[in-house]
């Protein structure tokens, strides 16, 4: 028999006293729920090609993966986490709205993606490209698709 299953869970500290009107809290909290970010590239089919070739990388192509989404995604996850762990008890009270508690969500992943594109460097450039290129960054000659990252706030 296999072992028991680890979980992880987080709790936000919302504390509750007899002003506090439960049903608005619930309220809040569902606008909340029925909402998500995402963050990522938004452009037309070429710079989605582009993307997906830095990914993924390309065998027939010989191009190494690249991966400045996945790899983003995993370091804002930490900056993301405990701006909505001190931020959450406004939310739930009303003192602060679900939208632009959900934009500064998407404002941080951007930003920690952004700083994630800007800082990849493995694989290093073949030789033959990096002849022609100027400089050591790897993704910059890509400004378009570095502009085009983005978010975008959903209904789930």
């Amino acid at each position: 028999m296999a072992g028991a299953r680890r979980t992880r869970t987080r709790r936000a500290n919302v504390e509750l006293d007899e002003t506090s009107f439960l049903p608005a809290i619930m309220a809040n909290l569902n606008k909340l729920a029925k909402k998500e970010v995402h963050i990522g590239m938004q452009g037309d089919a070429d710079l989605a090609m582009i993307a997906g070739v830095h990914e993924y990388g390309s065998a027939k192509m010989k191009i190494p993966a690249r991966s400045f989404i996945g790899t983003g995604k995993k370091k804002s996850a930490a900056g993301i986490s405990k701006w909505v762990r001190t931020n959450i008890t406004p939310v739930a009270m009303g003192d602060m709205d679900v939208m632009s508690f959900l934009e500064q969500v998407g404002v941080i992943g951007e930003t920690k993606t952004l700083a994630n594109f800007n800082r990849i460097k493995q694989p290093p450039l073949s030789p033959l490209y990096a002849r022609r290129k100027r400089g050591k960054k790897i993704l910059i000659a890509d400004a378009d698709l570095r502009d085009s990252i983005t978010h975008v706030i959903v209904d789930k």
